[in-house]
């Protein structure tokens, strides 16, 4: 079979906020759940900044300092996705992290000639979902000498690079059809756009279940880039009702009156909180992810200034801790909100599927925060290791670290 889809977009370069979407989507696609990872790395970006051999990225965070940058410059940066079902990944030989390299390493060009891009002025990075039902490849690319802003982009454009990628990942599936249909020819005529169409139509009606599926699982990662957090692959295969029971029996034992933060909770009640916040991080692999690259480079800003080594856990356990309560207070938030609807809560008699709603919604909009938080604190780290090369004293560098280490951070 051959049913591939592809799928193109951008945010618009005069926004305020695309800089630091287009940062958050490099992390994203480099690592996410089910992101097949570099040979010894956390993350699987890879790609080619400049003409020359494919480059499998030491961090995400070099070319996503690069994409904010362009993206402040104005400079179109390019999202798309390439998806196929598992059943073409694996009849065209993707199984891989090094297969799905040289695939898009050979078909970039189209990617790139349908928007108007050299291939000297190319540059683009990608990783590689190994989704179960629908194994594909983010691609993020721009025109590194990219003069003119661009505000608008033909759906053709899109359609026209998925017509070319058939055409030239299924040539030998493309001339057998050709030749079933056309016996009485001797040779094959030109493959033509329309005749691409045809086949891809052909191969609709040969499988329209597949099809179906596909374009609905394609649908479902634009979702996932615009709330950034695709929850259902986070939280697959995890057990949430012990966690949702334990949320409800806290709404019973926490303060009824009077302002409800973790730091003027009685002992019993941060006891059981902080237990909760634990069995969060070792039963959801992601936020325990996220809460170790904060340390991370929380550390690393911290050792800025101080350069003693045994300081570094030090400073991680500190990182941790502050994670810790921001969750703890995020918990307890929502257990307040359930408490103000009590009345209403009563008529429901806190049916299971309430209880396991609530609970997502409360991990969704935890994951959201502390992504916020990682992305600001690695954008911090990259700005503020410029003054390394400055030169501003030890003091200085301390007193500007001490200036900025709380900030985006919750009381």
């Amino acid at each position: 079979m051959s049913i591939l889809m592809y799928k193109q977009r951008f945010k618009p370069p005069n926004f305020n906020k695309t800089p630091k979407c287009n940062y958050a989507h490099i992390r994203y696609i480099a690592t996410r759940p089910g992101a097949s990872k570099n040979e010894g790395m956390s993350h699987g970006l890879f790609g080619k900044l400049q003409p020359g051999n494919l480059t499998e990225f030491k961090t995400w965070q070099e070319v996503a300092k690069e994409v904010r940058e362009l993206s402040y410059k104005k400079v179109n940066i390019f999202r798309s996705v390439i998806s196929f079902t598992p059943e073409t990944a694996a009849e065209l030989g993707l199984k891989d992290h090094s297969a799905w390299e040289n695939y898009i390493e050979k078909h970039i060009h189209i990617l790139a000639s349908k928007n108007g891009i050299s291939r000297r002025n190319l540059s683009w990075v990608c990783a590689h979902h190994n989704e179960p039902s629908h194994p594909h490849i983010h691609i993020v690319f721009w025109d590194k000498n990219q003069k003119t802003m661009k505000n608008f982009v033909s759906p053709k454009v899109a359609d026209s690079i998925r017509i070319q990628l058939i055409k030239e990942t299924f040539a030998e599936k493309i001339a057998d059809y050709c030749r079933a249909k056309e016996k009485q020819k001797s040779e094959l005529k030109e493959v033509t756009d329309d005749l691409v169409k045809d086949f891809d139509d052909y191969m609709k009606t040969i499988y329209p279940k597949e099809y179906k599926k596909l374009k609905e699982l394609a649908g479902k990662i634009d979702d996932e880039e615009l709330k950034d957090i695709p929850i259902d692959s986070i939280l697959k295969g995890i057990d949430l009702s012990p966690i949702s029971i334990r949320i409800f029996q806290l709404k019973d034992i926490l303060p009824k009156k009077g302002r409800l933060y973790y730091q003027l909770l009685p002992e019993e009640a941060k006891e059981q909180v902080d237990r909760l916040v634990e069995d969060l991080k070792q039963g959801i692999p992601h936020l325990k992810q996220l809460i170790d690259e904060y340390a991370d480079t929380k550390s690393k800003m911290a050792m800025l200034y101080d350069t003693d080594p045994e300081s570094v856990e030090r400073h991680k356990d500190k990182a941790i801790k502050e994670m810790d309560k921001l969750i703890a207070n995020r918990l307890i938030a929502v257990i307040k909100t359930l408490a103000n609807k009590e009345f209403e809560l009563s008529k429901l008699e806190y049916s299971k599927e309430y209880k396991s709603y609530k609970t997502q919604q409360l991990i969704y909009e935890v994951l959201m925060m502390i992504e916020q938080n990682v992305d600001d604190l690695n954008m911090d780290y990259i700005d503020r290791q410029k003054v390394e090369s400055t030169e501003l004293s030890k003091r200085a560098k301390k007193e500007l670290y001490l200036r900025n280490r709380d900030k985006g951070m919750e009381k």
